[in-house]
Formats: structure tokens, C-alpha cells, sequence
């Protein structure tokens, strides 16, 4: 029997960017489920840098896994380079629809730009994660960074990037969502 997987796409913020391997929210969610003894297992397919679009291009390689859950936290480099909303927003879509095709559980997370962009920009970006959570049927981290968002003593010296403090929250914001759905998952958490 191989377990089954929780795939955690993303980008730096995924991927724990600036802190040990240790700290980042994906293997935090792995020892939280060995606490709780479950055999799934995570992997942080997180890299920095990343974009919506280099996020779908590498998304069928990984899934040769047997992925029963997949995290989607991802928009923000797209959005810092000037890449339309719209342009995001369909990405993200199709990176939703690859995984259900797949019949992956999908919780996507939602993001917010600093405050130091437009308001109009702000705005139209935050929308995309609950517009497409609804449009598609799948549960929303309402907010990934809830109560780490440009505080400085959870994030690091950029104000961008949590620290070890700010990722346990981030755990704690991802566990609420997830928690109920790994509830419904077969006991065993594996996949024949």
C-alpha cells in the first residue's frame, strides 16, 4: 500500500522560503498529521519564484504520485510582474480543473497583494481565490497569510516572507480547512 499524498503547489511561500526546511508550512501539516496518526504523506512542491503559469506547465509531472489532495497557493509572482488579473485568474482555473480531472481534492488558498499596490489592483486580485473557490466547487483558505500578513514580527526582514512564528499560524489557517476533509478520506490514507 503507498500512501496517499498531499500536494502543497505553490510558490516561496509554499515552497519556506529564508527558513529551515523545518519550519515551512508543508512539513509542519506532515508532522501534524504523524501526530495524529495518519500515513499520509506531503510534498512541498513549492518553488520560489513561481508563477501561475510555470505551476501548470510542471503540474502533470506531479502526478505520477497518488495524490489525494492538492493545496494551491500561487498568484502573487504573477501579479508582482504585471501579469493581468484576468490572465491569473484563468491560469489558476486551469490549474484547478487539471486536478479535478484527476479527482484530486482541491483547496485553493486565497492571497492578497501588500498594501502598497492600487486599490483597484488589490481588490481585483483578492477576488480571483473566492470567485474561482465558488465557480468550481472548492473549499477556500479564505486568506493563506490570516494573521501574518505584513506583520513584522512574523514575517521576515522583507515583510513578505513568515518566519518560523508566522508559519505555524499558516498551518493553523490551512488546518482549518483541510481538517474536515481529511475526516471524509478513507482510515489508512492510502491508496492500493
Amino acid at each position: 500500500m503507498i500512501p496517499s499524498v498531499i500536494l502543497c503547489l505553490g510558490d516561496s511561500l509554499t515552497e519556506g522560503f529564508g527558513v529551515a526546511d523545518a519550519h515551512c508550512y508543508p512539513h509542519l501539516l506532515q508532522q501534524r498529521l504523524r501526530a495524529q496518526g495518519s500515513g499520509m504523506r506531503v510534498i512541498n512542491a513549492g518553488i520560489s519564484g513561481d508563477t501561475t503559469g510555470g505551476v501548470l506547465g510542471r503540474l502533470e509531472a506531479l502526478l505520477d504520485h497518488p495524490v489525494a489532495m492538492a493545496i494551491v497557493t500561487i498568484g502573487l509572482n504573477d501579479a508582482f510582474m504585471g501579469i493581468p488579473v484576468a490572465a491569473i485568474r484563468d491560469n489558476v482555473a486551469a490549474i484547478i480543473q487539471t486536478l479535478q480531472r484527476h479527482r484530486i481534492a482541491v483547496v485553493l488558498s486565497g492571497l492578497q497583494l501588500p498594501t502598497d499596490f492600487p486599490p483597484d489592483v488589490r481588490q481585483g486580485f483578492s477576488a480571483i481565490y473566492p470567485h474561482l473557490a465558488s465557480q468550481h466547487g472548492v473549499p477556500l483558505i479564505p486568506f493563506f497569510q490570516e494573521g501574518v500578513f505584513e506583520e513584522s514580527r512574523y514575517n521576515q526582514w522583507d515583510n513578505v516572507h513568515p518566519n518560523a512564528a508566522g508559519y505555524r499560524i499558516i498551518l493553523d489557517n490551512v488546518w482549518r480547512v483541510i481538517q474536515p476533509i481529511l475526516a471524509t478520506f478513507p482510515r489508512g490514507d492510502t491508496h492500493g
